[in-house]
């Protein structure tokens, strides 16, 4: 029987990709021999038409590290996101066989976020198919989008003057220009043009699985590259002061984490909302619509790659103009009929 050959992954697994019926299936084997003999198994199983049950001898958690070793394109935040769910969820199945775990009740007992439930089982199902096993149907747990705090546009300037002075005030300027923390982590002054007023936004910065920051070359997609217009007086005057002093290196050293911490903080003593390193995000955003920007401009200025992501998760009307479209339907309801000449 004719087989393809196997191909050695990263993990020190073998695999053989079978084309039956049409479609691709990914036999998985410890060693090569392994891999074949479990290929011609499912091959002749498919030329007869009978399905003998398999066992898988993968734990849950080598299974997960196979498939992490086998995605090479896997950017380092993805890596470390991975790895904290393999350390934080599901412990005691992690070291049982992966088919035999009853995951329906490991789901319903484990004792975090839906949401953290829902990403830890995405990570799970992945690995169960990459080692060659059908994920069981399961229940998750519902999960409550919940509309992420920004601050309103009369709360800007009180956090602004909050975090002035701070050794993260920087960062949260450039945050109040549509910057990502991973995008805020990799600038220097290379990517400041004073002159024009522009900030280059190409890179990334981000932790891995051992806390180290990692810079990558591009930044999250194709429309993320983009040049933002400096458009905060504080902030020319604080990297004005930065170039004199000649400056080298990234503009912001510190561990992206502190970011947040300092943002809330500021937040805190300001008896504003906590809204985190990525509210300032929202908060530009919701700003542009309060000044009335086009959709296009603000898809432009922050780096959207599609017009639906940009209204889906981060189009915030700030409560002063709800407030003003109430008003403005009330006003036109309360009006007297208009008299007519018969």
């Amino acid at each position: 029987m004719k087989l393809p050959n196997p191909v050695k992954l990263k993990s020190g697994a073998y695999r053989i990709r079978l084309q039956l019926g049409g479609k691709d299936v990914m036999v998985y084997g410890e060693t090569e021999a392994q891999c074949r003999m479990q290929a011609r198994l499912i091959k002749t199983e498919h030329l007869s038409g009978k399905v003998v049950q398999r066992r898988c001898n993968y734990t849950t958690k080598e299974a997960i590290d196979a498939y992490i070793a086998s995605k090479t394109k896997l950017s380092p935040s993805t890596v470390r996101g991975y790895e904290t769910i393999k350390a934080n969820r599901f412990k005691d199945q992690m070291n049982q066989t992966i088919d035999s775990v009853d995951w329906q009740s490991a789901i319903d007992s484990e004792p975090c976020s839906p949401k953290s439930v829902k990403n830890a089982w995405g990570l799970v199902s992945s690995a169960m198919r990459f080692v060659g096993i059908n994920p069981p149907k399961v229940e998750l747990p519902h999960v409550i989008t919940e509309e992420r705090p920004f601050l309103e546009p009369d709360q800007i300037p009180i956090f602004l003057e909050a975090i002035k002075g701070s050794k993260f005030e920087l960062a949260a300027l450039f945050g109040l220009h549509s910057l990502r923390r991973s995008e805020i982590c990799d600038l220097t002054m290379r990517d400041i043009d004073i002159k024009k007023g522009t900030i280059r936004v190409k890179g990334a910065a981000v932790p891995d699985k051992n806390n180290q920051m990692v810079h990558k070359a591009e930044n999250k997609n194709a429309a993320s590259t983009r040049v933002v217009h400096i458009m905060i007086p504080r902030l020319t005057e604080l990297l004005k002061q930065m170039q004199q002093e000649g400056h080298d290196g990234y503009l912001f050293d510190h561990h992206p984490n502190s970011i947040y911490k300092a943002v809330n903080s500021a937040c805190r003593k300001s008896g504003l909302p906590e809204i985190g390193c990525h509210g300032l995000r929202h908060s530009f955003v919701s700003l542009c619509y309060h000044l009335k920007w086009s959709e296009l401009a603000v898809m432009r200025e922050a780096g959207y790659s599609d017009i639906y992501t940009m209204r889906k998760i981060y189009t915030h009307l700030a409560q002063k103009d709800k407030d003003q479209n109430v008003e403005a339907m009330q006003k036109f309801f309360s009006q007297p009929p208009s008299s007519t000449k018969s």
